[in-house]
């Protein structure tokens, strides 16, 4: 993808402000989203190369499940990235950000993965990490972070708490915060899923699990970009599944004030009050698709069954295995359908199954 001059323009006011890293909007405290003045020739735009340590470029697998034996369903291996997970797309592009404005250290929260993929590309970079994470935030994540050199910082509370905390000590120690869930560079490295998708042969809906939504807005930011380069018709449409036990984007999808939030196996997804709520749910309607809910019982489940057919991965993985066979009897997804699944973290870095 060739790399394009951009500017940051606002999502709330539409505001335009120069590449940099910051936040928000001076004029409104909007989020910001990258925009680009022209097309190149043949290729999805980026604003700026990403540090290498072999993302993207993962497999493409077709596989049984189950509980829809009657789709044709394919896995896309993104726990084979070089820290375990899909973060590394995003993380990539967002330690380029930080190394190209001349930063030698940077502040991040998370609740695992991306703290661990923020920190192997901050060590490529020869720059500090100082991570944020929930006290009872997987051991092998944690440990993952110190591995390559980064500095964990427990914070007890929700994903909220650990936000609010690195933001405070960002501001006491004048270091940036990057805070990958409001910064358009993250999801904006995600976009390279979506070509290497449509290369493979573009499926009819993608079912992924949804937290912060970096990949979900990063594959539909990719697709319409894909569509404007008369590269591909259509766009599949996008499934954003979340635990029943914290769901705003499903709930925000029905209209429905969310529930109190409530413990979950699936870490990676536990997010209350994600900050792109609104692209996520321009993604979800603007493809065409929807968002569910799965159980507990069914992630579990579903991560057991996996794993007993030789692909070990992390129970947020599961999440979009399990909604299948429910998607299916509500008629969301029809049998014949060419149905994508992204395997978005290794089990290795969360608790064996019991």
């Amino acid at each position: 993808m060739p790399v394009v001059r951009h500017h940051l323009r606002c999502l709330d006011c539409q505001n335009e402000a120069s590449a940099s890293l910051e936040l928000s909007c001076a004029e409104c405290g909007g989020l910001f989203e990258i925009e680009y003045p022209r097309l190149p020739e043949g290729g999805m735009r980026i604003p700026l190369t990403a540090l290498p340590l072999g993302q993207g470029g993962t497999p493409t697998i077709s596989f049984d499940w189950p509980d829809a034996r009657r789709l044709r369903l394919e896995l896309k291996l993104e726990h084979l990235s070089p820290t375990g997970s899909f973060k590394d797309r995003g993380a990539a592009m967002l330690v380029s950000a930080a190394w190209s404005a001349g930063s030698s250290a940077f502040v991040e929260d998370s609740s695992g993965n991306a703290g661990a993929s923020l920190a192997a590309y901050a060590a490529a970079a020869r720059m500090s990490a100082e991570i944020f994470v929930p006290a009872d935030a997987p051991q092998a994540k944690q440990a993952q972070i110190t591995a390559v050199g980064g500095n964990i910082h427990a914070v007890d509370g929700d994903r909220e708490a650990v936000a609010d905390a690195a933001e405070q000590y960002s501001r006491r120690q004048g270091i940036p915060y990057l805070s990958h869930n409001r910064s358009p560079y993250f999801s904006e490295g995600m976009k390279q899923a979506a070509e290497e998708i449509a290369e493979h042969g573009l499926p009819d809906a993608i079912v992924l699990p949804v937290g912060n939504g970096s990949l979900l807005i990063g594959l539909y930011r990719g697709f319409r970009e894909l569509i404007q380069l008369d590269r591909i018709e259509r766009m599949p449409r996008l499934y954003a599944i979340q635990s029943m036990n914290i769901s705003p984007v499903a709930a925000a999808f029905r209209n429905h004030e969310p529930g109190d939030p409530q413990p979950t196996i699936a870490d990676g997804i536990a997010v209350s009050k994600p900050p792109r709520l609104a692209q996520m749910l321009e993604a979800v309607r603007e493809s065409g698709g929807t968002a569910s809910v799965v159980s507990e019982i069914e992630i579990e489940s579903a991560r057991r069954t996996i794993a007993q057919r030789g692909l070990y991965v992390e129970p947020t993985s599961a999440v979009p295995l399990a909604a299948l066979k429910r998607l299916q009897e509500r008629n969301l997804i029809a049998d014949d359908e060419r149905v994508l699944v992204p395997l978005t973290g290794s089990g290795l870095k969360s608790p064996p199954i019991r």
